[in-house]
């Protein structure tokens, strides 16, 4: 019995001094958003999580036919989808979900961009400038899309803000919104390529055909 005490002490110091040394071990590999950009891949990285967001682009496809008269809302009953509904009968106000995922989308794709822009000068490397000017060419797409649903928009560019001085934003009028979507595709359309390297990627056309909108 005096045996088995003495080993089941032996194992309990043998576990606490192995959990102590373990939790005292820092992390070797670890990112936050204050120290992500070190090398050309974070940034490609970032650049990929910017151009994500324009999966949500349906969203504006998709009310704007319903708001005309191609397509109507449609479902099971009005309860479906009802924030559509309201929409195809012109009848939504300040609360509805179908433009809240609007604002929504396109509003982190612009967090996206401006975080890349926030840390741009963190290293240099060949195509930065490309790169850079495919962000330009992001931020300029949502802010037309929410330019075109909501006029006056809050105008937030390089940098990142927090939740409660976003709730405080204020908005900025549609001119001066316009105003920075022709600067960012004016610079975007001098550096981008004609051809993308990748299919899906932006080009001197797509910034050209979007300023001439």
């Amino acid at each position: 019995m005096k045996n088995k005490a003495i080993l089941l002490l032996s194992i309990s110091i043998l576990l606490f001094t192995s959990c102590k040394k373990f939790l005292s071990v820092d992390p070797p590999y670890a990112q936050d958003a204050e120290n992500y950009f070190q090398t050309p891949e974070d940034y490609e990285r970032a650049l990929t999580g910017a151009y994500d967001m324009l999966q949500g682009s349906f969203v504006s496809f998709w009310i704007g036919e319903i708001a005309s008269d191609n397509a109507i809302a449609g479902g099971e009953s009005v309860n479906d989808s009802q924030g559509l509904h309201q929409i195809d009968n012109m009848t939504h106000g300040g609360v509805n979900n179908e433009l809240r995922n609007i604002m929504r989308w396109n509003y982190t794709g612009i967090t996206r961009v401006n975080y890349i822009m926030e840390n741009k000068d963190n290293i240099d490397f060949p195509g930065k400038e490309h790169m850079l000017a495919e962000a330009k060419f992001l931020r300029a797409y949502y802010y037309f899309e929410l330019v075109k649903f909501f006029g006056d928009v809050p105008l937030i560019i390089d940098k990142r803000i927090g939740i409660e001085e976003a709730r405080q934003f204020p908005r900025t009028p549609k001119a001066e919104v316009y105003a920075q979507i022709e600067q960012d595709l004016t610079s975007a359309a001098s550096v981008l390529n004609p051809v993308a390297s990748q299919k899906g990627r932006a080009t001197k056309g797509a910034a050209q055909a979007l300023l001439g909108k």
